[in-house]
C-alpha cells in the first residue's frame, strides 16, 4: 500500500497528526504549504523568532490573517491547537508542554537553536524530523542517542541531499548492489565567497545571505556529506573531498579513476547535473549482472552510476514525517559515534581577538574530514561568536586551542556527551 493511501486511511481513523514547524524562511514557508496539502497531517504550530514571517507562512498556505492565533501563552496555544486553528509562537520551549503536537519539523538551519528545539521536543515526548543538517552534523549523534533513550525518533529528512541520497542508497542496495560512492552535485563553489559577493544570488533566490554564502563556499555541502557519513558509515577520501569537474557522461569513469577508498562521499563541480545526486555501485556477482545491465543501457560494468536528477526539498519532506507517524521509523539518523566532522578553515587571515561570525559569513568555511583527523580542530558548528586567541593564516584549519569557547554552552555540553558515544 502506498504512503499516500496509508496516510488517507490514517486520517480517516485518527484525524490529522499535528506537526510543529520551526523556521519560516524560504524552506519553512514551503514546508507549511506542503504539509497542509498532505493527507494525515497539518501544520498545527509555527515556531519562529520573527512572528510576522510565521504569520506570512500561514497566509501563503491559504489562511486569512484574522484566522491565525499568535501567542506565547501555553494555555492559549493549547486551546487554539485543540480547535485546529493555525497557531504561531516565538517560544521553542512550548514544545515541552503542548501535548497535542506529535512531530517537530526543524527547518531553521541554526546550530544551537536547532539543538534547543530538539531537546524541548524530546522533553515533551515529540519526534523530531530535521532539515537542519547544520545541527545534525554538529551534535546529531548525541541528539539521536537522547531520542532513542526516550523512545522517540530523530531523523534527517527527504527532500534535501542527505535524505535523497539515503533513499537512493536503500533502493540500490535492496537489489544486492554494493554502493561504493555517494555523490553530491555542486554547480559552483568559491571558498572565498562572502555575504557581499553572493548578495545578487540571495536577492534573486529569496534566501538569506548566510544561507547563500554557506552554499556558495561549500560549507553546506560538506555538512550534508558529514550527515551521510555519520548515518551510513561512509568517509571522505581526503579533507574537503576531491570535488571532480565532470558531466553525467563521464562522471563514472572520472570518479572511479580518482577515488582511493571504498564507501566514500564526494561531489561534482559544474556539469549537467542540476539539482541531481548519484551513487556508484557494483553488483556482487559481476558476471551475472553485466549482460542484464548492459541490456538495460546502464553500461558494461562492473561499476554503474545511478542518477536521480532532482531533490525537491519541502515537497518531499512530508514522506519522512509520514514514516515517523505511520511506522515509527527514521529515514536517516546517526548510527552511533561520529565518523566525520566539518572543520573550520580560515577564509581570510584571522587576527587575535577577532570574533568569528559563524556559518555563511566572512571569516570561515567548512571542510569535511574523518573524526580522527578532525580532533583538536574547531568544528564549523561552534564558530558563531567565538573569539580567536592567536593569528590564523588564510586557508588554515582553526585549532580548538586558538579560540575561546564557553564550556558551559549547550553545544559544548552536547559535544562532550558525543565524545563518549561508542
Amino acid at each position: 500500500m502506498s504512503i499516500y493511501t496509508r496516510l488517507k486511511k490514517y486520517e480517516e481513523s485518527n484525524g490529522k497528526a499535528n506537526v510543529a514547524v520551526a523556521g519560516a524562511g524560504l524552506m519553512g514557508c514551503g514546508m507549511v504549504y506542503q504539509i497542509d496539502r498532505t493527507p494525515g497531517m497539518h501544520t498545527a504550530l509555527i515556531i519562529n523568532r520573527t512572528i510576522e514571517r510565521a504569520v506570512d507562512s500561514y497566509i501563503y498556505s491559504g489562511f486569512r490573517r484574522d484566522e491565525i492565533i499568535v501567542s506565547d501563552d501555553i494555555a492559549e496555544l493549547r486551546k487554539a491547537i485543540e480547535k485546529g486553528k493555525p497557531t504561531v509562537t516565538s517560544r521553542p520551549d512550548v514544545l515541552r508542554e503542548l501535548e497535542r503536537i506529535d512531530v517537530l519539523m526543524d527547518v531553521t538551519g541554526a546550530v544551537e537553536y536547532g539543538a534547543q528545539l530538539a531537546l524541548h521536543a524530546f522533553e515533551g515526548s515529540k519526534h523530531v524530523v530535521t532539515m537542519n543538517s547544520e545541527t545534525d552534523a554538529t551534535v546529531g549523534c548525541t541528539l539521536n542517542a537522547l531520542a532513542k533513550k526516550a523512545g522517540l525518533i530523530y531523523t534527517n529528512s527527504d527532500g534535501d541531499q542527505p535524505g535523497v541520497l539515503q533513499r537512493l542508497y536503500d533502493f540500490i542496495t535492496a537489489f544486492s548492489f554494493e554502493v561504493t560512492a555517494i555523490i553530491n552535485c555542486k554547480g559552483f563553489m568559491d571558498v572565498n565567497a562572502t555575504p557581499d559577493s553572493v548578495r545578487p544570488w540571495a536577492e534573486k533566490q529569496n534566501t538569506s545571505l548566510p544561507v547563500t554564502t554557506a552554499m556558495a563556499d561549500g560549507t553546506k555541502m560538506n555538512i550534508e556529506q558529514a550527515v551521510i557519513c555519520n548515518a551510513m558509515g561512509f568517509i571522505p577520501d581526503k579533507r574537503g573531498m576531491h570535488g571532480i569537474t565532470t558531466d553525467l557522461a563521464h562522471a563514472l569513469d572520472d570518479f572511479v579513476a580518482v577515488l582511493k577508498n571504498k564507501h566514500v562521499v564526494d561531489y561534482t563541480l559544474g556539469g549537467d547535473f542540476k539539482g541531481g545526486v548519484f551513487v556508484i555501485a557494483h553488483g556482487n556477482d559481476p558476471e551475472a549482472v553485466q549482460p542484464y545491465m548492459e541490456y538495460l543501457k546502464m553500461g558494461s560494468g562492473p561499476n554503474y552510476l545511478f542518477f536521480r536528477p532532482y531533490h525537491l526539498c519541502h515537497y518531499e519532506t512530508p514522506l519522512t514525517i509520514a514514516e515517523v507517524i505511520l511506522d515509527g521509523e527514521p529515514l536517516i539518523a546517526p548510527i552511533g559515534a561520529p565518523i566525520a566532522d566539518v572543520v573550520a578553515i580560515a577564509k581570510k587571515d584571522l587576527s587575535a581577538r577577532e570574533v568569528l561570525d559563524g556559518l555563511g559569513g566572512y571569516a570561515i568555511y567548512g571542510e569535511i574530514d574523518i573524526v580522527e583527523n578532525a580532533r583538536g580542530l574547531l568544528p564549523v558548528g561552534l564558530t558563531e561568536g567565538v573569539t580567536i586567541t592567536k593569528s590564523i593564516a588564510k586557508g588554515e584549519p582553526i585549532p580548538m586551542d586558538a579560540v575561546e569557547l564557553d564550556d558551559n554552552s549547550l553545544l559544548m555540553r552536547l559535544r562532550r556527551d558525543q565524545e563518549k558515544l561508542q
